[in-house]
């Protein structure tokens, strides 16, 4: 993977601005192992919001190729209808997740709804069958085949590409927040998309959970954790009013607020702390928690199957 900017430049952090950095491991690509530094490319932490960053960034056209490679070009992928179930059902599981977090804290009776990196469309089928006026964007020309079997609204593009006048009440972005290659700029962009008071839900994975194996990899744009990415919400004018961790994910939601608040409060070397001791947090607790689960979840399955054949 090429990049436009040189490694020997001074990294900067795309949500605060600051210089100064510590380094973190990533996956290598080629080797798949963890490092720290690989031709030039590494992974910072910002020392001043704790937002974990590459640098040198890929840019979106090298971000489009990197995906590229792993989609199917045309309107339609060799899905069969088991697999194509077996997504929606689960997708759906998350959208009503999503729905009963949000729920409970809409003022608005208008009820517009846009969902970025909508995938199969779930979320929107969803809240459109909740009485919302509900819309997705997605950048994968697949998931167009998907959106029509549901009946949704959904536009094919990339968020940063794609002119949209309309206002919402919510915008929500599942699990795709680290592939946006200015978070600041979108996040500045959700709140002048939303009517005031407007809502912005987030959900992501709990990258740094002792359950959690993953780190920081190319096709990530940014490493946001629940600290950085209030930080980052509240820098550009929302006010987080809810959040919950559940099922190996972080639920945030924000507010728009109409008078932007004090300063943000950075938490970088509590984010540092988690980082560097994220290996092995998950290789002596998160492995023989995670075997154990399936053990009795095995043990759980053949004593059902057991009763089964005893009556």
């Amino acid at each position: 993977m090429t990049h436009s900017a040189s490694s020997e430049s001074t990294s900067i952090c795309p949500v605060c601005g600051d210089h100064a950095s510590w380094l973190i491991p990533f996956v290598d690509e080629k080797s798949g192992e963890a490092q720290k530094r690989s031709s030039g490319y590494r992974w910072c932490l910002c020392r001043q919001c704790g937002t974990a960053y590459p640098f040198p960034a890929p840019s979106l056209p090298e971000l489009q190729a990197y995906w590229d490679r792993n989609r199917v070009e045309g309107d339609s992928a060799p899905v069969t209808e088991e697999v194509w179930q077996g997504r929606l059902q689960a997708s759906r599981v998350w959208a009503q997740r999503t729905y009963d977090f949000v729920a409970p804290h809409v003022r608005s009776n208008t009820r517009r709804f846009l969902d970025v990196a909508c995938g199969l469309g779930a979320t929107v089928a969803l809240f459109g069958e909740k009485g919302w006026e509900a819309e997705g964007i997605d950048a994968d020309p697949n998931a167009r085949e998907f959106h029509q079997r549901l009946g949704i609204r959904a536009i094919i593009g990339q968020i940063e590409n794609v002119d949209t006048a309309n206002r919402y009440d919510l915008v929500g972005i599942a699990h795709a927040i680290y592939f946006i290659t200015d978070p600041r700029g979108f996040v500045c962009r959700v709140r002048d998309m939303l009517d005031e008071e407007g809502l912005f839900v987030v959900v992501l994975s709990d990258l740094l959970s002792t359950l959690c194996a993953g780190s920081p990899q190319y096709a990530h744009t940014w490493y946001p954790t629940a600290d950085s990415l209030t930080y980052l919400l509240e820098l550009e004018g929302f006010e987080v009013v809810a959040s919950k961790t559940t099922h190996g994910s972080i639920l945030v939601l924000a507010r728009k607020l109409s008078v932007a608040g004090g300063p943000p409060q950075g938490h970088p070397l509590r984010v540092y702390l988690s980082f560097v001791s994220h290996g092995w947090r998950y290789r002596l607790f998160g492995q023989p928690t995670i075997w154990f689960g399936r053990r009795v979840k095995r043990l759980l399955g053949a004593g059902r199957q057991l009763l089964k054949g005893l009556r």
